[in-house]
């Protein structure tokens, strides 16, 4: 009975380190710290490098298609920019090339929180209209 129980209680035991050992630790991501993150050169340069890397889709604008994409990424610790996602879209063809031009983006200064960079998710409206 006491080589069961010894068995039993060094079994558990493995099985609780080795779960805690294989954990991946998720770092928070913030929504709103106290600095937020920004592009180097500040929102005038983050228009002036949407506006000269976006492309117009033919299609999109053969049909006269436009609209805004709400585009979602993360700002990592070391300013670099991933999980970019479309949070709400205009249109298939906007919201790809929306996703492409974000992906594109050079390291901003990232957010920090308690003096300390940390990850931050941000949304950004990529306005796409025809003259």
């Amino acid at each position: 009975m006491k080589k069961l129980i010894a068995l039993i209680v060094l079994t558990t035991t493995g099985f609780f380190g080795f779960s805690q050992t294989d954990t991946v630790k998720q770092e928070m991501i913030y929504d709103m710290p106290e600095i937020m993150p920004e592009f180097i050169g500040g929102a005038d340069a983050l228009d002036d490098f949407i506006k000269k890397n976006i492309k117009y889709p033919a299609e999109a604008k053969e049909k006269g298609i436009q609209g805004k994409v709400y585009v979602q990424f993360v700002v990592e610790k070391d300013g670099s920019v991933t999980n970019v996602i479309v949070r709400r879209g205009a249109n298939a063809l906007l919201d790809a090339e929306a996703v492409r031009v974000v992906k594109l983006m050079p390291a901003w200064k990232p957010g920090t929180m308690r003096g300390k960079k940390v990850r931050v998710r941000y949304t950004l409206p990529v306005v796409f209209t025809l003259s």
